[in-house]
This record gives C-alpha cells, structure tokens and sequence, in this order.
C-alpha cells in the first residue's frame, strides 16, 4: 500500500546546481556555493597536462568538499501496528549548511594504478513531505566506507569500489520523532568514478572527480525501520598531501 502518495510528478534527477534555493536568512548562499563547487571542478579538469605518474605514487592522504545530484527513490517505511507508508521520495544534500557534505580518503599508488579507502559524508533530506511523514533526513549522515582500485589512463583516474552504508537518521513519523545514538553498518554501497590530480612542490595534491554512488540501508523510526535508498552523482573537489614518492627528498 502506497500510503501518502500525493501523486506528485517524479524527477528523476533533483538539478540543484540550477534552482533557487533560499535559505532561513533569505540569501542564497547553497545556490552560490554549489556553482562555485561545479566550476572549480571544471577548470581543474580543463586544466590538462597531468603530473608525471611517479610524482603521485606511495601513500597520501585527501579531504574533500562537494555536493550532489540525488535520483528520486522508493521511500519504505514500517512501523509496528501501522499500515506501511511507500512512496516515491525525493532528496536534497544541502552540502554547505551543518553537517557539511565531505570525503576523506587515504590511498596507495603504483605507477599506472593503485587502491583507496574512502569515507564520504553524504546527506540525504526529504524534500517532499508526504502525510504521516512530517520529516526524514539522514545527515549525520549517508555516511559510506568504500574501497577501491584505481587505474590510470593518460591524465585521468578511473576508480571503482564497494563497501558499506553506516547511517545515522533523524525522523518525525505519524507524529513521533526519533534520534537514535551512535552509528551501526546498515546495508551495502558502490561508487564508480573518474577525476584527475595535479602535484604541487613535489608533495601537495590537488584532485577534481565524479563518482557515481548507489547505497541502500536499513534505518530506525520510531516503532520500526525505514528502507533508504541512496542512488546520485557526487562531485569532489579536494586537496592532499603525498608522503611517498615524488621528486622531492
């Protein structure tokens, strides 16, 4: 039973780069912030001529900002003595309001490729309410641990992994709120991704990507579980710092 539906038309993709979206202040400073997130990503791209493969090579460590583009996904909620609500959610990230949207990632390179560890942040919020669904968000977040192999091919870097949904969801269901503490492995995850580095004095990286990501969990609600899918294309912009390899000593 598909409980709530209020027959709204489905976007499959949720264009946040491109909408106004006004914040408590009335500024739109999530709008500013995501355009600048876009062309920073596109100009280091544009940038060409990457650094020479043994200048990346050996262990570093990368933190990142950036945002998201969420599909709309199939919502499931139950709840013990209530029918199931389902239906067709809709998410925004709101990467630059508290939490931030981030990724850390430690890695090791060889020449032509390498493996990383990935944690990414990710926020997912219900951007249409349905009834008996006052409000849903999993902010603390959509939080991914990920493994991956990476290969090089010219200037650029494809990565594919896989790893694990660890969540933590905030929820007012049929009236009820609920906050749950810590964080638990809720289901599993897979990204796929292309982006470039440039190394600077030897040592410092700065790094631009696109990764698709598609996770599942299982949440609590109050009196029950929540089925989340998370299913969008994230873009990274970040810096890093090599400890090994590189032409400096």
């Amino acid at each position: 039973m598909r409980e709530g539906y209020q027959g709204e038309k489905k976007r499959i993709f949720r264009p946040i780069f491109f909408e106004k979206r006004w914040d408590e202040e009335g500024f739109s400073w999530l709008d500013i912030g995501m355009r600048k997130t876009l062309m920073t990503l596109v100009l280091i791209l544009a940038s060409g001529g990457a650094q020479a493969e043994a200048d990346r090579t050996g262990f570093a460590f990368q933190a990142f900002g950036g945002t998201a583009w969420n599909a709309s996904t199939t919502l499931k909620i139950d709840q013990a003595g209530q029918p199931p609500l389902e239906f067709d959610a809709e998410w925004d990230t709101k990467p630059f309001k508290q939490p931030l949207y981030w990724a850390l990632r430690a890695r090791w390179r060889r020449p032509d490729d390498g493996f990383e560890l990935q944690l990414l942040h990710h926020k997912v919020i219900l951007a249409n309410p349905q009834q008996g669904v006052e409000h849903f968000e999993v902010t603390h977040g959509f939080n991914t641990l990920t493994v991956h192999y990476v290969k090089t091919v010219g200037w650029l870097d494809g990565r594919v992994g896989a790893g694990a949904v660890i969540p933590h969801s905030d929820s007012t269901i049929r009236g009820l709120h609920h906050d749950p503490a810590g964080y638990t492995i809720a289901g599993p995850a897979v990204i796929a991704g292309v982006g470039t580095e440039h190394v600077f004095d030897s040592r410092i990286l700065l790094a631009a990507e696109v990764q698709f990501m598609a996770g599942w969990a299982n949440v609590g609600v109050a009196g029950g579980t929540a089925d989340v899918t998370s299913v969008g294309l994230h873009l990274l912009v970040g810096v890093g710092y090599v400890f090994g390899g590189g032409s400096g000593p």
